[in-house]
């Protein structure tokens, strides 16, 4: 398995009250994300073709690129040796400066991601980069983005039409960079096909979004994301826009605090555990190797009356988990309710394993609500807003 999920924790919800919504759930048509078969051949292609530059400079916003944001942070860390991958996800000024100073058009090529082409914050930072080689991920029509590309004879890689920016981690948007990143995008792939499929026949999945969704209608509408992993963390952004877009409707939805553990013990757990009573915790837990031992051989100084030297040998891993293991005791001290998922590692397959369960968690989230899981109306009002700001006196 590459999963294990605990529930132990969140105090019992009654799913027996909602057996007819979880089975609704088991019985809704597969959506287009977990659907859609990329065309690896043409992306292996399309990678070849921008070469073996040694800057690549990725242009996206949200979903575009919140999911190779993720990839990046986490099996980019073993594979990104001797080139250097620079994302633009802002029109800050500072930080594309100091972008394109450190990129040359001679051993730069520019990817920009966008789903519609007209996504206008990305084509305003493409238009910093004139001149650089470039190649546009974007849907076949006439969006700007496609515009331009023929305009200027650059590379254009099609991404489906009927698959939402956020739920685009399984198509061109995440695996054409994540290609040139170098990961094997048939094991990634491959995990996303396992989580749709153990959402779709196992219990874990739909149970755990039952419980949630159980535990919200008792006043807890905030979900801390506890992740105790520096890999899965890089994922933070994605689920946020994930959970935020897709469940935030109609003044429904939940508000969720994502963050790196055991870091977020030195700040959001005082929030958690003295703050409001409105939250509720899922952590994000990993098997994976021990890591190099702890050890203080001869070493007389004390750690809180305890001799460094007495505290025994014990892996980076224990240190990881008892961090873990004692904000759980402080929850059930409380009575705060959590639950805990535990993938089996941090490879390709796992990975995408995470990525593919996110996405249909948020899925069957909005379906237990009742709203409609793949538009984000607010977001485009404040779209409308910001154009209009730009031609203001």
């Amino acid at each position: 398995m590459l999963i294990a999920v605990e529930f132990e924790h969140l105090g019992h919800p009654d799913l027996e009250m909602i057996q007819t919504l979880l089975g609704e759930l088991r019985g809704v048509e597969v959506p287009a994300f977990a659907r859609y078969e990329a065309d690896i051949d043409g992306l292996l292609k399309a990678a070849e073709d921008i070469g073996n530059v040694p800057n690549l400079v990725i242009i996206g916003h949200g979903g575009s690129i919140n999911t190779f944001k993720g990839i990046l942070g986490s099996l980019g860390r073993k594979l990104s040796e001797g080139r250097s991958f620079y994302l633009i996800d802002t029109v800050d000024p500072l930080h594309i400066r100091m972008v394109k100073e450190r990129c040359n058009p001679d051993d730069t090529h520019v990817i920009a991601v966008s789903k519609s082409g007209n996504t206008l914050t990305v084509l305003e930072a493409l238009s910093i980069f004139k001149g650089y080689p470039t190649t546009v991920v974007t849907q076949e029509g006439y969006g700007a983005l496609g515009k331009l590309a023929r305009s200027n004879g650059w590379g254009i890689v099609d991404v489906p039409e009927d698959i939402s920016g956020r739920f685009s981690g399984g198509t061109a948007s995440a695996l054409l960079p994540a290609l040139l990143l170098g990961i094997d995008a048939g094991a990634f792939l491959d995990g996303m096909k396992k989580a749709y499929r153990s959402a779709r026949e196992d219990k874990d999945i739909i149970d755990l979004a039952g419980a949630f969704y159980m535990i919200e209608r008792l006043g807890k509408r905030t979900l801390f994301l506890s992740v105790y992993s520096k890999g899965y963390s890089a994922f933070n952004d994605l689920v946020t826009q994930l959970f935020h877009e897709t469940l935030s409707k109609g003044r429904k939805g939940l508000t969720l605090l994502a963050s790196e553990g055991p870091e977020c013990q030195h700040h959001t757990i005082q929030r958690v555990l003295d703050g409001p009573e409105d939250i509720a915790t899922l952590f994000i837990l990993v098997n994976g190797d021990e890591g190099e031992r702890i050890t203080w051989p001869g070493v007389g100084i004390e750690y809180k009356g305890v001799p460094l030297a007495e505290m025994g040998t014990y892996s980076l891993k224990k240190a990881m988990m008892s961090e873990a293991k004692g904000l759980m005791g402080s929850l059930d001290e409380s009575g705060s309710p959590w639950a805990s998922i535990t993938m089996r590692d941090e490879s390709e397959m796992s990975v995408g394993f995470y990525v593919g369960m996110m996405q249909y968690l948020a899925y069957y989230f909005a379906l237990l609500r009742r709203v409609e899981p793949f538009d984000q109306p607010a977001v485009e009002k404040a779209k409308e807003i910001a154009l209009g700001n730009r031609s203001a006196k």
